[in-house]
């Protein structure tokens, strides 16, 4: 049994959950629960859209995490501390643009000669170094993408041959370090988890954002142009929920180039998430089969045409490792047969059940034991705010599909979580809460009011205090 919740929804003082004494709590909630697994959102950087899955970095830690506590900053500027239900991007980085622009340059004199430091520094220079250079560039020329910095500074091999402004050579050094804080802080989360036997999950978007460090410093890595602009960009086709497709506009890979190239870069990007993470959710797991490339400009996704993904010749690189494959949505046959051939587990959403169709194959009497269980997921509206929209006739299926009323409709969601045929359940902490859409994470498609929600810490003290005996129990009954 697992619990998704991502790290930005911890309580905290200092605007956004973080790396702090509450991630230890929520791990020891978890313990209590008879809980085995931790689910979380990519901890990458996040940029325009204030989205884990658009991070400006594949392999960084968003700096938005870091315990400023342990640093010895205290005075929290109180239109952060004082916010403990959202989060406000807006007001977080100008707080932390502001940090940046007045850090204390005792940290380059003491960490930037620690041992420790250095190893790090080394063992992670072939994403460090771009990262904190394109970060850094990116604050210099006040928060402009990479494709409209000046001409000389949009190619990252030919940075060497430039002197540097003196204040980016400092923010350089202050990013640099900041990574090595937080991976030191994240690490002793995960070890703390691992100690109590419980295990990290983390998302592994399939693309990075365009305005990202590793578009930036590998664009051969990327379908892209002379001017270093996207030939073609991602998305999905149209369906019967979007007749237009989605139009993602993530520049898609040149898989024939990585290929030549052993996929070193994949390969040095799953080594770096397997040190954050024990578990790795691979979004878009499709996209490895067969990717939708829509033409740059294009004002939809319709014109676009089905390309060849890297298939079992990726992970052959990756046998030990463990993966759970997003496989929701309209996955065709191709797709599965790739997902079979390398035994991955997939995913079913109880709330995407109630179709109709007896064969549908996110029904309880469908599901297979190679699978994760979701009550939803950090896209889908929490289960009380869901089932309040539903129509009349989907909500007598439910009543007659668990011979249940409507006031019964929640737990016995989370029995059937329980029950379930397959090796892994996961429940939103949204949904434990019994929280209506006002704390739903994550709306696709639209902008605004996304990845902001937050657990205060009084609902935390209700979760340790009154619902993890309850969790345990059910465990013990249901031998999870």
């Amino acid at each position: 049994m697992g619990i998704m919740m991502h790290v930005s929804c911890l309580p905290s003082q200092q605007g956004i959950g973080c790396f702090n004494e509450m991630a230890f709590r929520f791990v020891d909630f978890l313990t209590k629960s008879g809980m085995s697994y931790w689910q979380i959102c990519p901890l990458s950087p996040t940029g325009y859209g204030d989205s884990p899955y658009q991070g400006t970095s594949a392999f960084a830690i968003n700096p938005y995490f870091l315990n400023l506590e342990i640093l010895g900053i205290k005075h929290i500027p109180s239109d952060l501390s004082q916010q403990p239900h959202r989060v406000s991007f807006g007001k977080l980085y100008k707080y932390f643009n502001n940090l940046l622009e007045n850090f204390d340059s005792l940290w380059i004199r003491t960490l930037g000669k620690d041992a420790k430091f250095l190893e790090f520094q080394q063992a992670q220079a072939h994403w460090l170094k771009p990262y904190a250079l394109f970060t850094a560039l990116k604050h210099f020329f006040k928060g402009k993408a990479w494709f409209e910095w000046p001409q000389e500074y949009r190619i990252y091999k030919k940075i060497n041959t430039l002197k540097l402004p003196d204040i980016v050579v400092k923010y350089c050094e202050y990013h640099e370090i900041l990574q090595y804080i937080l991976h030191i802080q994240w690490q002793k989360i995960k070890h703390y988890a691992n100690r109590y036997h419980i295990k990290m999950i983390g998302d592994v978007p399939i693309y990075p954002g365009l305005d990202s460090a590793e578009v930036w410093s590998e664009p051969k890595n990327f379908q892209l142009d002379d001017q270093l602009q996207p030939k073609k960009v991602a998305g999905v086709p149209p369906d019967y929920f979007s007749p237009e497709g989605q139009l993602w506009g993530n520049p898609i890979y040149d898989w024939k180039f990585l290929e030549k190239n052993q996929y070193d870069w994949w390969q040095q990007r799953i080594r770096r998430n397997r040190e954050l993470f024990d578990i790795l959710r691979l979004d878009h797991f499709r996209g490895f089969d067969r990717f939708w490339a829509v033409p740059a400009g294009a004002k939809n996704a319709i014109n676009g045409k089905w390309e060849a993904g890297p298939r079992e010749k990726l992970f052959d690189f990756f046998k030990n490792d463990e993966f759970i494959a997003e496989d929701l949505g309209d996955i065709d046959g191709s797709a599965r047969q790739l997902q079979q051939n390398l035994n991955f587990p997939g995913m079913r959403v109880l709330q995407f059940a109630f179709s109709g169709d007896p064969k549908n194959i996110y029904l309880p009497h469908c599901h297979t034991q190679n699978t994760v269980l979701y009550l939803g997921t950090h896209d889908n509206d929490t289960l009380q705010g869901w089932y309040a929209k539903l129509d009349d006739r989907t909500k007598d299926q439910i009543r007659r599909y668990f011979g249940i009323n409507d006031g019964e409709f929640a737990w016995k969601f989370l029995t059937e979580i329980y029950r379930s045929p397959c090796f892994l359940s996961v429940i939103c902490v949204q949904d434990l809460l019994g929280l209506g859409s006002e704390a739903r994470f994550n709306t696709p498609g639209t902008k605004g009011n996304n990845w902001q929600w937050r657990m205060t810490k009084e609902q935390l003290v209700h979760l340790e205090t009154s619902v993890a005996e309850t969790l345990n129990a059910y465990k013990i009954l249901y031998d999870r």
